[in-house]
């Protein structure tokens, strides 16, 4: 049967036509020579056995690798047009003259062996190899040792936009490979066919391709291998280098591109690197940064590395990037150096990529500053150096110098609880200032203190400083409170300049600290003022703006302002009494100081005297005080220096000249006095005054009763002398005071029927009085002249007047009175009015 079969073939088998069951032959010719021809023009066959999974290209090249030594032992020829298996499959054949031709749906093999062997080995030319699954096609050099089922090629492949150099070794079912010099355009499409291949990671597509896009590919090498039989590419033993030009590198999907002028790109251990040169994100260079893709063929545990470095400032730019993960960073730098390294971390499977959290992304950074100023959480700070760390996405540290705003530096180290919005800092301050110009507000140095961080409100940031009590808040509008009233005013010179002494609660509001809007409640001060009812004014409640204009303040009671500014400073009152101290002393006012007062009184505390005023206005500049003001009957101008003091009242009434000397001497009329001299205690003066009564206790009530118990003077208790005080049509009084000496060198009062004189002295350090007055009876009282005894204390005048000299001892407390002996009278009455009357100055002429 068999050798019948053998001499069949060997005068061969031909076939025109043939059809059963399925299978067709169609100019099917089978010759046995040397070795056996095999042509048809069609061969169909139905599909006896159905594979559970379509054999790859690679699989498929595998087999018939194995099956080519067998076809060349038993073929002479193989010329088969169509072959058809099943509905699909399709396979053309050919193997003549050491051509190897093969096409099906996933293979084309097109191969000429060499005529000759070397060494046992068969060389052949591939002209062509396609893996038309895979879209790659190859040519060039092989060489097959078929025994030992050992394949070795060199060529060129090009598949989708790639096209380069390959060498590969096929040993039994185990392949090593490498590609080498390979160019493209875009590698869009071959990405797509090797995820349809190997099932990338989503994520890690689109960053090898879709994130990343280059104008120009240059794959260096890549290496790997491959057991064809099981399917496995050991892709984490798989290695490449290539280069890209003109890259735009997304960091984000929804971020704007980095523009890349070149990248590196490695790949090994399953980490693929590009190493980004010259990159710029929105104008800022990103050199030294980097994109990683980790675990890069594991779907579930690839997870991208993005490193970003730069030397320009970190602002908004910058921090979009953490933003576009959900990182929240309050940290922008407007201006000065920055190193920064910036690294995060992100996870890249299905679950993390849905919702970003600090499980699914972890930021690390380095960030090095100098002379900088920095935006924390919506306030500027300043920072000579600081090394800011950025920990586990979560935490944020800051170590600085030189730290803190225009008024005040720190040497300090923070912890930030991103998630929390709060921190935690110590240091010192070095140095808080912050003042206006020359007016300094708070100001303190080398101070450790302890402070807490929260910006958990929008818009706002709150820092609580210890031990000084400060709480300051950063925003639209900044504010630093504080109820430590002692700390504030032991380091405020400007509030303890300004009798500042406490307060119950002090408020400062800024948007710039340059303008500044203070509040003192119920703030408690020194000032040379009282209220009308005697106390001392030193509670209310102040406003105080500061600018570059100068200091504004108010009281809430509207009773007091001020208006400080470089060259005056104007204080307004209202309903306050001005306490003059130490009226002998003469302090320098280096800013000239204007009062302007209504409804106030001034208080001479040294004098223990009270000016009472409608208004009035006064001046302090340099070491001269002046004052001009409205009693409420009259003017007064005042004025004095160091060397000089001058006082001019013009229609004063009596109250007010009890008021100024702290004596209750006079009721109504009017006064004009004029004082000169070098100081309160040293001066001459003028008193003249009209229609008055002279009421004084020492000087009236207890002459008074003197005259009531003698006798003898009974007669000069004129209408003059009545119960509102002695009448006085006008009059004036010579003094001078030297230290605690007053001398009046003449008193003279005239009324309608008697007439007053006098002179003499008072210590006020020992109270003691030396005065001698003169009572002197007027011709229009002569009628009862001729009634009254001649005694030795009555004098008659040649014009018939009636004259005595009473003598004034004692104290001013205990004044003691009597009348002169005759021979004193005969000259001392004389004496005393010619002394009025020739006065050693008048200096209102």
């Amino acid at each position: 049967m068999i050798l019948s079969f053998i001499l069949l073939l060997k005068y061969g088998i031909k076939i025109n036509d043939f059809e059963f069951y399925g299978v067709k032959l169609e100019q099917l010719y089978i010759k046995l020579d040397k070795k056996i021809i095999a042509r048809a023009k069609q061969i169909r066959l139905p599909n006896f056995k159905k594979e559970s999974k379509q054999k790859s290209s690679d699989e498929r090249l595998l087999n018939l690798s194995k099956s080519v030594d067998f076809i060349d032992t038993i073929f002479q020829e193989i010329s088969l047009e169509n072959v058809q298996i099943g509905d699909d499959f399709k396979l053309k054949i050919l193997f003549l003259d050491d051509i190897f031709f093969v096409d099906s749906p996933y293979l084309n093999v097109d191969i000429k062996f060499q005529n000759e062997q070397q060494d046992g080995i068969d060389l052949f030319s591939v002209r062509n190899l396609s893996f038309k699954d895979f879209n790659v096609s190859i040519s060039g050099e092989g060489s097959a040792d078929f025994d030992k089922n050992d394949y070795k090629f060199e060529g060129n492949f090009t598949s989708h936009e790639l096209c380069g150099k390959l060498n590969f070794a096929l040993k039994d079912t185990f392949l090593t490979y490498k590609a080498y010099d390979v160019e493209a355009g875009s590698i869009k499409n071959f990405i797509d066919e090797l995820d349809r291949r190997i099932e990338l990671n989503g994520e890690v597509k689109n960053w090898i391709y879709g994130y990343i896009v280059a104008d120009d590919y240059e794959l260096k090498e890549i290496n790997g291998k491959a057991d064809l039989a099981k399917n496995n590419f050991y892709l984490n033993d798989l290695n490449a280098t290539a280069n890209t030009k003109n890259l735009l590198v997304k960091f984000e999907k929804g971020l704007p591109a980095v523009n890349v002028g070149e990248a590196n790109i490695t790949l090994k251990n399953s980490k693929l690197k590009f190493d980004l040169i010259s990159p710029i994100y929105k104008g800022k260079k990103l050199d030294g940064s980097s994109v990683v893709i980790n675990n890069i063929f594991d779907e579930k545990s690839a997870n991208l590395e993005l490193l970003i470095k730069t030397k320009s400032i970190y602002d908004e730019a910058i921090n979009e990037i953490l933003k576009a993960y959900k990182i929240i960073v309050p940290v922008r730098q407007l201006s000065g150096k920055m190193d920064a390294s910036l690294k995060i971390l992100i996870k890249l499977d299905e679950k993390s990529l849905e919702n970003f959290d600090e499980k699914s992304v972890i930021a690390n950074g380095e960030f090095k500053l100098s002379d900088a100023v920095l935006e924390i959480a919506g306030s500027k700070f300043n920072t000579k150096n600081a090394l800011v760390k950025l920990i586990n996405t979560t935490n944020l540290s800051i170590d600085a110098t030189g730290f803190g705003l225009e008024f005040f530096k720190a040497n300090a180290k923070a912890d930030i609880n991103l998630q929390k919005s709060t921190g935690e800092i110590k240091g010192v301050i070095e140095s808080f200032d912050l003042k206006e110009k020359n007016d300094e507000i708070l100001t303190f140095k080398n101070e450790p203190f302890s402070a807490f961080l929260d910006f958990s409100k929008a818009g706002e940031t709150l820092l609580k400083i210890e031990p000084f009590g400060l709480d300051m808040s950063f925003g639209s509008e900044s504010k630093i409170a504080t109820k430590n009233s002692k700390f504030f005013i032991e380091n405020s010179p400007v509030l303890k300049q300004n009798g500042v002494r406490g307060f119950d609660e002090l408020s400062i509001k800024s948007k710039d600290f340059t303008d500044l809007e203070i509040f003192a409640k119920e703030a408690n001060f020194d000032l040379p003022f009282l209220d009308k009812n005697g106390s001392k004014y030193e509670n209310d409640d102040l406003k105080i703006l500061v600018s570059k204009a100068g200091v504004k303040i108010d009281s809430a009671s509207k009773k007091l302002s001020l208006d400080i500014k470089e060259k005056a400073i104007n204080v307004k009152t209202k309903d306050l009494n001005l306490l003059v101290l130490d009226d002998n002393k003469t302090s320098e006012q280096i800013t000239p100081l204007e009062l302007l007062a209504k409804n106030g009184d001034i208080i001479l505390r040294d004098l223990n005297k009270t000016l009472p005023f409608a208004s009035f206005s006064a001046e302090k500049k340099g070491k001269s005080t002046s004052l001009n003001g409205l009693a409420q009957q009259g003017r007064v101008g005042y004025f004095n220096d160091e060397k000089s003091i001058n006082l001019d009242a013009t229609d004063i009434s009596g109250e007010f000249i009890n008021d100024l000397f702290g004596i209750k001497s006079f009721e109504g009329g009017k006064f004009r006095l004029k004082m000169l001299g070098e100081n309160s205690k040293n001066f001459k003066a003028e008193v003249r005054f009209f229609d008055t009564f002279l009421k004084d206790y020492i000087f009236y009530q207890r002459l008074l009763s003197f005259l009531n118990s003698v006798p003898s003077l009974l007669s000069f208790k004129t209408p003059d002398f009545n119960d509102k005080g002695f009448t006085v049509k006008n009059g004036k009084i010579l003094l001078t005071r030297n230290g605690d000496m007053i001398e009046f060198l003449a008193i003279e009062m005239i009324g309608t029927s008697a007439d007053i004189g006098g002179r003499g002295t008072i210590d006020l350090k020992s109270k003691k009085i030396n005065i001698d007055l003169e009572l002197k009876l007027l011709k229009d009282a002569s009628s009862i002249i001729d009634k009254i005894p001649l005694v030795n204390q009555i004098i008659l005048g040649k014009d018939r007047s009636l004259s005595t000299v009473i003598a004034i001892r004692g104290t001013t407390e205990k004044p003691e009175y009597s009348t002169q002996i005759l021979q004193d009278a005969l000259l001392s009455p004389l004496k005393i009015i010619r002394n009025v009357i020739q006065a050693p100055f008048l200096i209102f002429e």
